[in-house]
């Protein structure tokens, strides 16, 4: 069973990566279903991971960060959600 602790951090990455893809995609000027046919994932599977309720496969971020130049500063703002969490935890 995961801890709570886990369960959190897990959140709070999926919102942060799905929130930079969606930044990252928009700024190319593309639907879902543009993105979702480049990258090779549903629309469906792309939409639930900008809205931080699925976390992409190291491919598909692979792929995603090749494809549409996704930079990596959802890792920093990954790193100071969980200093932060840990402070006050």
């Amino acid at each position: 069973m995961k801890s709570q602790k886990d369960v959190v951090l897990k959140e709070t990455f999926q919102r942060i990566i799905g929130k930079h893809i969606r930044q990252s995609r928009t700024m190319w000027g593309l639907t879902q279903e543009e993105a979702a046919e480049r990258i090779g994932c549903s629309a469906k599977h792309l939409g639930r991971v900008e809205r931080g309720e699925k976390s992409p496969n190291g491919f598909l971020l692979s792929i995603i960060q090749i494809k549409f130049n996704l930079n990596s500063d959802y890792l920093i703002e990954f790193k100071e959600a969980l200093k932060k969490f840990e402070n006050e935890n």
